[in-house]
């Protein structure tokens, strides 16, 4: 069975729903590919253990599961949070082999988002925006299905 990791990284509180209904339109993906020998591994920190890591910060144990992952995603809202951005400077220097961000674009940007932005387009990776819940099931799904 092959196998796809997904690391889906995003300010909590903010992106509370995105990553609930990320979640529902992955569970809907791996309906359609199991058949095909497929099974997609959706990596969201709400389902990790959060209670307090033993080896130091939590946020280490959140970075491990990067080393093997598939596709990165973040959600990027009015800013970019201190772990999200760790994340993603992460799954850069572990050269995860698809990484994307996507863009809120109902909201006002500031400098980090914008600095984000400029990193994305020197590295050549995918910047996505969304404005409906709709938009952001087309783009999960066109990421996820190119690698199906």
């Amino acid at each position: 069975m092959k196998k796809i990791k997904l690391f889906l990284a995003s300010s909590i509180r903010e992106f509370k729903d995105e990553r609930n209904f990320i979640g529902d339109c992955i569970r809907k993906i791996q309906d359609e590919v199991i058949d095909y020998g497929i099974r997609i591994n959706l990596f969201e920190c709400e389902f990790f253990d959060n209670s307090i890591s033993k080896n130091g910060r939590k946020q280490d144990e959140y970075i491990k599961e990067l080393i093997d992952t598939d596709i990165f995603i973040a959600l990027i809202g009015k800013t970019v949070g201190e772990f999200t951005l760790e994340e993603y400077n992460n799954a850069k220097k572990y050269n995860v082999p698809h990484i994307y961000c996507i863009f809120k674009s109902s909201v006002s940007h500031d400098e980090k988002v914008e600095n984000l932005s400029v990193d994305l387009k020197n590295n050549n990776y995918a910047k996505f925006t969304y404005t409906t819940w709709d938009e952001l099931e087309f783009v999960i799904t066109k990421i996820v299905k190119e690698l199906v």
